[in-house]
């Protein structure tokens, strides 16, 4: 049994060691103990700022969601790779990944952090499907985006951004249509002050895609009805900062896109933006007209 743990350790700090970044690095020394080690990894939290930023790359989420395999496998393999890689998910790290052998990989598997990861990871990823702006198919109406997540926000007091802002590059709201990134319900609709028109889809494995600055609605679409990935829920606009309900003009036109999820009571915000250049590849193609 000394033995087994002996190599076991060995080969954790082997694998570990070869990815240079691994979040785990500091905890896996040669001369600690096999008993140590697990102890430490089962006292392990979720370093939420890290977990909530979503550092995947899209290469990196096309490996995990789009190779034929089981959704169970998908996942796995997702918390596996952030968990030994302080929460980065490249190509590099999903090789790394892929190097652990089975008996280390099913000793990680039992730890607590490993299972928290799992389970939020399949909650936030099972039900994408499309990017949430369709193509114009004349070439016409194109967006732009970037990583503001936690980027400066000062109306309504200092805050952060929570989300990822889809830039309407002609600045002409109700052109761009918005459409459902996934299968859902209608959670919520209507006026915020600061996300103007809005509305939330949450998803059946329990993400809440929000939708807000909206400039109008898709007919017939109300709180409880079942949409499905791709269906129009309504058009771009720059509504919002204001208690006054229809107020436009704050800023430019654009959809502000946030993703939640419920860790018990609070709801928590995660980073948009990888999601967002993996599902770039998944776009629909549209009709606009003025």
């Amino acid at each position: 049994m000394l033995k087994q743990r002996k190599a076991f350790l060995m080969v954790v700090t082997i694998a570990f060691l070869a990815c240079m970044n691994t979040f785990l690095y500091n905890y896996v020394q040669t001369a600690i103990s096999y008993q140590k080690l697990l102890h430490q990894l089962q006292e392990m939290k979720m370093d939420m700022e890290l977990f909530r930023n979503m550092a995947f790359t899209e290469e990196s989420l096309q490996t995990i969601l789009d190779k034929k395999m089981d959704d169970n496998a998908s996942y796995e393999m997702a918390s596996m790779t952030m968990l030994i890689n302080r929460y980065v998910c490249d190509q590099e790290a999903l090789q790394c990944s892929k190097q652990l052998s089975e008996h280390v990989r099913q000793e990680l598997e039992q730890t607590q952090l490993y299972q928290d990861l799992y389970e939020r990871y399949q909650l936030l990823l099972s039900d994408l499907v499309y990017f949430p702006v369709p193509l114009d198919w004349k070439g016409n109406y194109t967006t732009s985006y970037d990583d503001s997540w936690n980027a400066a926000r000062t109306y309504g007091g200092n805050r952060r951004h929570e989300g990822t802002d889809i830039m309407a590059n002609t600045n002409i709201r109700g052109i761009y249509p918005i459409i459902s990134v996934s299968d859902g319900v209608v959670e919520q609709k209507g006026w915020l002050e600061q996300g103007g028109y809005r509305i939330g889809i949450r998803s059946k494995h329990g993400a809440y895609f929000y939708y807000a600055h909206l400039y109008s609605y898709a007919p017939d679409l109300s709180v409880g009805d079942t949409v499905y990935a791709g269906q129009l829920l309504g058009f771009m606009g720059d509504t919002g900062y204001s208690k006054i309900e229809g107020t436009t003009g704050n800023f430019d036109v654009h959809l502000h896109f946030g993703i939640y999820y419920m860790e018990g009571e609070e709801e928590v915000s995660v980073n948009p933006y990888y999601i967002l250049k993996y599902l770039e590849k998944y776009t629909l193609t549209y009709s606009y007209g003025e």
